[in-house]
């Protein structure tokens, strides 16, 4: 097991008032300050600790409260404020997760044009990543549920984070143990990610129910972008199950030279393009999906509809670039592509 004493701990959530209080706890226990982060590319700056609120001296180790709205790429790094960061606690209001995970509400009411934390959908999109990137899942008012209930949330974590440990929290020294058994297996931060785990064929979750599924899509030929939200639309209607989370890579038919970052959570979708790439010409769409209660065969083939027909792909770019699509444009990227 590695040493708490040699690093920072991480404590992140969308639930703010829970997480603030088993930081506060945690920092107890260990005899440390809490110091509360924020920051990340939505501010246009990293990951920036309060010094000055928590009367803690810089280079030290503490436990970082991270604010709820703190993107979660730059919680990945070896270091914040100077100091090694030993691991990330994902703390989870269990009574609130499965609300969480299909919210469509922004992260930041009001947040400006351009900033994705007024996306909706974003706090899904959080509430998910966090989880995804965490070394211990740590579950907190769980006793309000039930047995089958705590079963499916514990799983649903378990598939978007395999490798993190999964924990109903009694004992934070308990919880302390399991951070640092999770630090010692030596994963790398976005190999912890289920959706990764799954793109490679390494998804293995320790926590499994039968109700909860993650599977991979493959499927060589681009989306007609106007069938696409037509399977979106029902896929989203939960005839086929409920799918809480989808990332990976599309193309789509009338954008041919670009590959999309594909990214859903709830019900708000993302599709954002990649710079690009040689190395990735040949990608079609790989997309890992987890949801409970999945009819897997109905959604694969709810996607596969919106792929491209025989005739279709035997027409050409040329012709691709015609069909409707109602999906938003990428404005930047479309216009450097004719020129």
């Amino acid at each position: 097991m590695a040493d708490v004493d040699s690093g920072s701990i991480l404590v992140v959530g969308v639930c703010a008032p829970e997480r603030r209080r088993y930081a506060q706890r945690l920092a107890e226990l260990i005899e440390r300050r809490v110091v509360g982060a924020t920051g990340g590319r939505r501010h246009g700056q990293g990951l920036v600790l309060d010094h000055a609120t928590a009367d803690a001296p810089r280079g030290r180790a503490v436990v970082i409260d991270a604010a709820t709205d703190v993107d979660a790429a730059h919680l990945a790094g070896a270091e914040i404020d100077g100091v090694p960061l030993f691991g990330i606690i994902c703390v989870v209001d269990a009574a609130h997760l499965l609300n969480d995970l299909a919210s469509d509400e922004a992260l930041v009411a009001g947040a400006a044009d351009g900033d994705d934390r007024g996306d909706t959908g974003a706090w899904a999109r959080q509430a998910a990543a966090l989880i995804e990137l965490a070394d211990v899942v740590a579950f907190v008012g769980w006793e309000v549920c039930d047995t089958p209930t705590l079963s499916l949330l514990m799983s649903l974590a378990s598939h978007l984070s395999p490798m993190a440990r999964i924990r109903l929290s009694r004992q934070l020294s308990d919880d302390l143990r399991a951070l640092g058994d999770a630090v010692s297996d030596g994963a790398g931060r976005y190999e912890r990610a289920g959706w990764v785990r799954a793109l490679d064929r390494k998804h293995d979750p320790y926590m499994t129910d039968r109700r909860v599924t993650t599977f991979r899509y493959e499927q060589l030929r681009p989306f007609h972008p106007r069938r696409l939200v037509r399977s979106l639309d029902e896929i989203d209607s939960r005839r086929w199950g409920t799918v809480i989370r989808s990332m990976g890579f599309c193309r789509l038919a009338t954008r041919p030279t670009l590959l999309a970052r594909w990214e859903q959570a709830g019900s708000a979708m993302w599709m954002d393009p990649i710079p690009p790439d040689d190395s990735l010409s040949a990608i079609g769409q790989e997309i890992a999906i987890t949801g409970w209660d999945l009819d897997v065969r109905a959604v694969v083939a709810l996607l596969d509809d919106a792929a491209l027909t025989d005739d279709e792909f035997a027409a050409g770019p040329e012709a691709w670039r015609a069909y409707d699509d109602p999906l938003p444009q990428w404005v930047a990227w479309e216009a450097k592509e004719r020129d």
